[in-house]
């Protein structure tokens, strides 16, 4: 019945898109599996496929390097970032306007074979050593890591930190869980894995520039006619991922 529904607000939607429809700049950086450069795809990409089906506008994606893209949608030649919890950027010189959620980011702790123990607070981590992207904040680990009670060691990113937990350079990681998750689906190795506990959970949505918000009401609706139906939870499994 959920997808008769949702194959009939698609039909409505063809019908009714006209002359309103329009074209929106979208912002993406290489970001497997959320944003994947080769090939053009990911979560977000099909998420954005599926919005536009329902809403009749086109979403013009770019990849940039992620520190352009902030500045690229400060200056608004951006129109809307997806997959931003509004507490990331409310620093940032044009925060911008927010749909309702769409999924979430889950940082989670990611251990070697046989290195797992379990984690009730960070402080649980002293003495330990912890893997992060270079540039990544954690601010409920800011003062383990300049007080030196827990010891940082950056990655350039989430593959090369992945791959230096697979050749014992790491005994535990801090990853967004989809990231492991795909890397786990994709390379046989990684399998091995061991899924920790949660050390952040974010309600992530599409970040839109002040100048575009009045395409925020018809975000809103598509979004959530896409999670009653199921389309949204779809996509995300299709890349071994579990909302």
């Amino acid at each position: 019945m959920r997808h008769l529904v949702y194959a009939t607000c698609l039909v409505f939607a063809a019908w009714c898109a006209d002359a309103r429809a329009d074209t929106f700049r979208v912002g993406f950086y290489n970001y497997p599996p959320m944003m994947i450069k080769s090939g053009r795809t990911g979560i977000y990409q099909e998420i954005l496929d599926e919005l536009s089906k329902i809403t009749g506008h086109r979403f013009h994606i770019q990849y940039f390097p992620y520190a352009r893209l902030a500045q690229e949608f400060d200056l608004g030649q951006i129109d809307l970032e997806p997959g931003v919890f509004p507490g990331w950027v409310k620093q940032q010189r044009v925060p911008g306007e927010f749909s309702v959620p769409f999924g979430k980011v889950v940082d989670v702790l990611v251990f070697a074979p046989g290195k797992h123990f379990r984690i009730n607070t960070p402080r649980d981590l002293s003495g330990k050593t912890l893997g992060l992207v270079r540039g990544y904040t954690y601010p409920d680990l800011r003062e383990l890591f300049d007080s030196g009670v827990v010891h940082r060691s950056d990655a350039v990113s989430e593959t090369q930190l992945m791959a230096m937990l697979a050749a014992g350079r790491m005994d535990q990681i801090l990853i967004n869980k989809a990231v492991a998750q795909y890397g786990m689906l994709m390379v046989p190795k990684y399998r091995a894995f061991v899924l920790g506990d949660v050390l952040g959970s974010f309600d992530v949505s599409m970040r839109v520039h002040p100048s575009k918000k009045a395409l925020l009401p018809e975000l809103d609706d598509a979004i959530l006619t896409m999670k009653r139906s199921g389309v949204i939870a779809r996509i995300y499994a299709k890349y071994g991922v579990q909302l």
